[in-house]
């Protein structure tokens, strides 16, 4: 009887749940019906420009970075493909999972993709150039949202040869040192926009035709260095400096003819694939940012000047003193003490007694006009950031102990791109030539679309003093003179060595125990091709230059000999190296030298304070004293950090650089004055006779 009473009830609740869910799934439907129409008509415009940003981009790329080659075309530096990989966080549910996938095959640590992949934001970098192998290894996983993309990274296939000089880009292809950044207008090239959007697998397809790439294309710089030359001056300045355990070297060969750098090595190396590895320090091209003392090695420019004044003549005797010259209360010695020398036995034995009184014979002013017009005290003009003027004080600010310093390449200072550019000019029948660095710019097909022709800056002695003074040189590296180890078979070889006290910047004076060895020359001696400078900086055990430098020098040229197919000259032809020098030589002092090529250019030496600057560039603070260098700055809103004493030898940003980009502004500074930059006590200076 119960159980029929129930019976209604049942069906009566089995029929208003059947009724709810209905009305639950009507109503169900109608929302989501509602909301398509909403979506699709109110809101379409709105979704359509968020798919488009989600899916469509203007993706902007930087075109391929132009090579730097050696003159013969040698990949000094060039750009490759390499994956980058990025993401869109937005399309990742889960960044911890998708981190734990793609660790294993990149750099960051896990908390770092972690955070990155949680971005609100459309796109990250998870790693730029990075190795093919991980790429590939994501690519596999395939990840929605995880993207590769190619970019352009800069190698360096020579490592460490010329490293200095080409410089390095940074990750986004903008040069920061060396020619990269010199260079970096035309070799970056310009940048292109493409429209792509992604498929369902995250695919990029392009929207539009492909650009044509290489309208975009950077220019190509083809250089005046050799790549053989270069690597075997690096490696030998690298074993001089391991075997006397100095401090570094420099070393630079050059086309006498034209100017063309052949060579620019620095050591310590440096690598600009692991540019991060070193410091600033060893990013610096010493051989033009670095200004010394030369010494001895500036012997054969007096001795240049000398003979064009008519003033002296090879075979001339001069009394020595015994080795020994007093001068007020400082004393100018040599090393070996001597009663009489021939002027050519002064450049071979590195007499400073004789050096100074060939210096006597022409005057101080006069002197000073040939030692700017070899070129010293004023940039070459090469196109090297960074390069130093070296300091060359006027005559009237010589006394008579630097009057005499300087005759031996103390109290003055120069680079070794100065020297070389110099010693060229004697073996260039007494033409000074400009340095060249740059041969030309090429665009991707290899055509020339601007070249840098060799340049002639002046004549500064004549051809027949030249000769005369390459005569005496080729007594230094015989029997008897102070550079035989910088001899090479078969090929007469016209050098002059040099060993230079440096200052101690604690004590303020000329240090025994601190030396840079240097050895220049040039060869065949008869027909020079090239000149080579060679300095060892800060020497152990022995300082000599024809011992330190002079091994050095002749691997140098000879490889540069080597390279450029010069040939041995016939017996006949070499000089002959007696005792005597030949009458042709000795007599053509006495005769008036033609006026078109005596005459010496005029040189204005411009007061420190007068050096014009651009506007909004940074101005030259060299030769400044502290406090002219201080209130200068500060006109500039500049306070510099300052190290040294004296006067400001370099400056580091260089002069030129636009204001907005000077962070800080360093000065060195080094000891000068109206004495003359040297130490109250003079270098013993010229101690060449090993």
């Amino acid at each position: 009887m119960m159980e029929h009473i129930n019976e209604p009830r049942e069906r009566f609740w089995l029929k208003a749940r059947f009724l709810m869910v209905g009305v639950f799934f009507t109503l169900g439907f109608v929302a989501v019906a509602g909301r398509v129409y909403y979506l699709q008509t109110v809101e379409s415009e709105i979704l359509q420009e968020r798919a488009a940003i989600e899916w469509n981009r203007e993706v902007v790329k930087q075109a391929r970075r132009g090579d730097i080659v050696d003159r013969n075309g040698a990949e000094l530096a060039v750009s490759v493909e390499v994956p980058s990989i990025h993401a869109n966080p937005r399309r990742i549910d889960n960044p911890e999972r998708v981190a734990r996938q793609l660790q294993p095959h990149l750099k960051l640590s896990y908390e770092d993709l972690v955070a990155r992949l949680s971005r609100d934001a459309s796109f990250v970098w998870l790693e730029r150039q990075t190795r093919p192998s991980a790429a590939e290894a994501i690519r596999g996983l395939d990840i929605s949202g995880v993207h590769i993309t190619r970019e352009y990274k800069r190698y360096y296939p020579l490592r460490e040869i010329a490293g200095q000089l080409v410089g390095f880009v940074g990750i986004d292809g903008q040069g920061l040192e060396g020619l990269e950044r010199q260079l970096d207008r035309t070799l970056a090239g310009g940048t292109y926009e493409m429209r792509v959007t992604r498929d369902a697998s995250g695919r990029a397809m392009l929207l539009s035709d492909a650009p044509q790439f290489g309208k975009f294309e950077g220019h190509s710089v083809r250089l005046t260095i050799d790549e053989k030359i270069q690597r075997v001056a690096e490696q030998a300045l690298a074993d001089q400096v391991a075997e006397f355990d100095a401090k570094g070297g420099w070393a630079v060969a050059m086309d006498v003819h034209t100017g063309d750098i052949l060579a620019l090595a620095n050591t310590p190396g440096f690598d600009p694939n692991r540019f991060r590895h070193h410091t600033s320090a060893d990013w610096r091209l010493r051989s033009v940012t670095d200004t010394f003392e030369p010494g001895s090695v500036f012997k054969p420019f007096v001795l240049a000047a000398a003979l064009q004044e008519q003033a002296t003549s090879l075979d001339k005797v001069y009394d020595i003193e015994d080795g020994r010259l007093q001068i007020g209360r400082n004393m100018i010695r040599d090393t070996k003490r001597r009663d009489e020398l021939t002027a050519a036995e002064i450049i071979q034995v590195s007499s400073n007694v004789g050096s100074y009184k060939l210096a006597q014979e022409v005057g101080k002013e006069t002197l000073y006009n040939y030692i700017r017009a070899f070129g010293f005290g004023q940039r070459s003009d090469v196109g090297l950031r960074g390069e130093q003027p070296g300091l060359v004080w006027p005559a009237d600010r010589w006394p008579e102990i630097t009057f005499a310093n300087v005759s031996f390449g103390q109290g003055l200072t120069t680079t070794p791109l100065q020297l070389a550019a110099g010693t060229a000019a004697l073996a260039n029948g007494g033409l000074l030539m400009k340095p060249r660095i740059i041969d030309a710019v090429l665009d991707r097909e290899g055509n020339i679309v601007e070249r840098e022709e060799p340049t002639l800056v002046r004549r500064v002695v004549s051809e027949q003093v030249a000769e005369q003074v390459s005569w005496a040189m080729s007594l230094v590296t015989i029997p008897g003179g102070t550079g035989t180890k910088g001899a090479i078979p078969h090929v007469t070889v016209a050098a002059k060595t040099g060993t230079a006290q440096k200052v101690n910047p604690e004590t303020r004076r000329y240090d025994p125990d601190m030396w840079i060895a240097g050895f220049v020359g040039y060869a065949p001696a008869e027909a020079p091709e090239v000149a080579v400078v060679v300095f060892i900086d800060e020497p152990q055990e022995t300082h000599y230059g024809g011992t330190v430098a002079g091994p050095a020098f002749a691997r140098i040229t000879a490889e540069a000999l080597r390279v450029r197919g010069v040939m041995p000259l016939p017996p006949g032809e070499r000089f002959q190296l007696q005792e005597e020098p030949p009458e042709a030589l000795a007599s053509q002092a006495a005769a008036p030298a033609p006026q078109h090529v005596v005459t010496l250019p005029t040189m204005r030496v411009l007061d420190p304070t007068e050096d014009e600057v651009a506007e909004g560039q940074l101005p030259n603070f060299t030769e400044l004293t502290l406090r002219q260098a201080i209130d200068r700055a500060r006109e500039f809103g500049f306070v510099p950090e300052v190290t040294g004493w004296g006067r400001v030898i370099s400056q580091d940003p260089p002069p030129g650089t636009p204001l907005e980009e000077v962070g800080v502004l360093n000065l060195a500074l080094a000891p000068g004055g109206r004495h003359g930059m040297l130490a109250e006590e003079p270098s013993a200076g010229g101690r060449d006779q090993q």
